[in-house]
């Protein structure tokens, strides 16, 4: 499908910013069985998600099937940021209907930030990867780039750090994930150290349970 992100603000959130579909239900349940075949994911802490209102579940990114995981671990639809390429691949219109908000990285508007704003002042989850793509070094984490920060300081969503861990392998190493409490951050906070602040909960997990 082709994506356009050349929409002005008021006519990109339209198209992109959804309601909690049905189709994303039937997808999970497809999902979950899937996984649960391959990877035997587990999920731990999950009550530190809430049940409602505007969140960020902001996790480590080393495989593309990581935002399936996330969303197994909660009943809440969680809304991710897809990068352009991805949404206009032979996938792209389920992830669309699944409530994908598009981005892209050379693109200079800030629309998908806005769409973004929006879904969070709608009171709903969005899961998103401060790393901005996934991590193929032995580093734990790359550096953090700051959207999940200035959302959560714009909106007033609750951000809950997550580690993602396991080694992907079919049939061998079960997923693992770990959900760490939620906080919230102030208007007047620091920027570069509430991103630090959230890299460091993210990590701490990670290591914690590797």
């Amino acid at each position: 499908m082709k994506i356009n992100m050349d929409l002005n603000e008021e006519e990109f959130v339209e198209k992109y910013v959804k309601d909690d579909s049905l189709f994303y239900r039937f997808l999970r349940v497809i999902l979950r069985f899937i996984a649960r075949i391959l990877y035997r994911p587990k999920f731990y802490g999950k009550e530190n998600i809430p049940a409602e209102g505007g969140v960020l579940l902001a996790g480590n990114h080393r495989a593309m099937a990581d935002p399936v995981f996330v969303c197994l671990g909660t009943k809440r639809t969680v809304h991710y940021i897809s990068k352009k390429v991805v949404m206009e691949s032979f996938i792209g219109r389920i992830i669309y209907w699944a409530g994908a908000i598009p981005t892209d990285p050379d693109s200079t508007n800030k629309n998908s930030y806005h769409a973004v704003q929006k879904t969070l002042s709608m009171g709903k989850a969005v899961g998103i990867f401060p790393e901005g793509t996934r991590n193929k070094t032995n580093e734990v984490l790359l550096p953090f780039r700051y959207g999940a920060v200035r959302l959560a300081q714009t909106t007033g969503a609750a951000i809950v750090p997550l580690a993602i861990v396991g080694g992907f392998k079919p049939f061998i190493n079960p997923i693992k994930v770990y959900y760490g409490e939620p906080y919230t951050i102030s208007l007047d906070s620091d920027t570069e150290e509430e991103n630090q602040r959230l890299r460091q909960k993210i990590a701490d997990l990670y290591l914690e349970h590797q």
